[in-house]
């Protein structure tokens, strides 16, 4: 993507998130779909082999578990480029959005759907969803590092391909609490696109240094030996 499209990218992605939240807050339409989809879970997808695949999904945007290689591959990437770089910009990105989303969190304050009402300030922790979130800015960083870590990897993940399989992960990570009935479906949304908002800060910031350090390679160089004269 070229760097004079970014901006207008992030105000797009800030105007798309501040507009969802609007919307919750104004009790509008995207409730009404918020409302319908959980009927359907209550409805077709309540418990059983549902539930254990959408605690399956779910868990790829458990912090926890997702932060795990982030790290080590950030770790990785520190020791290649000899820099703290990928370590620093990782712990950054995680205590600020942990910061934005409890915020938010607090700021709206909606329940669950699994509560069986939509309310808001009413001390829920409901908007925007945390999972969805980390799915993307985490799974996003990890094949960042990987590809910056790893030549057959950076040959075989392109980054159509890197943002592809970002999106499928985060994907699942979103539709997993949306079937458990944790988040509505404009939680996860918001987190999606509040999610995207800041992987492509990141990116744009640089994840790694932009240029390997300079090393210094002796060769030892063997004359030949000269025949006696």
């Amino acid at each position: 993507m070229r760097r004079s499209t970014i901006p207008l990218l992030v105000t797009g992605l800030a105007a798309a998130f501040a507009a969802l939240t609007a919307d919750v807050l104004a009790h509008g339409p995207i409730r009404h779909v918020d409302w319908w989809l959980h009927a359907q879970v209550d409805g077709h997808l309540h418990g059983g082999f549902a539930w254990v695949l959408g605690t399956a999904m779910s868990l790829l945007g458990r912090r926890e578990i997702v932060v795990v290689p982030l790290v080590v591959l950030a770790g990785f990437a520190a020791r290649r480029y000899r820099s703290l770089r990928p370590l620093l910009v990782s712990l950054g990105v995680l205590v600020g959005v942990a910061i934005v989303v409890l915020t938010f969190k607090g700021a709206v304050g909606r329940v669950a759907p699994s509560s069986g009402r939509d309310a808001i300030h009413a001390g829920g922790a409901s908007f925007p969803s945390g999972h969805a979130i980390d799915a993307v800015v985490c799974w996003g960083l990890v094949l960042e590092f990987l590809v910056s870590v790893s030549q057959r990897a950076e040959r075989a993940l392109g980054r159509s391909r890197r943002r592809i399989i970002t999106a499928a992960v985060a994907l699942a990570a979103g539709v997993g609490m949306i079937v458990l009935d944790y988040h509505w479906f404009s939680d996860v949304i918001a987190g999606w696109v509040l999610g995207t908002l800041v992987l492509w800060i990141t990116l744009a910031v640089g994840p790694v240094p932009r240029r390997m350090p300079a090393t210094v390679t002796e060769a030892a160089t063997v004359s030949p030996a000269t025949p006696p004269g």
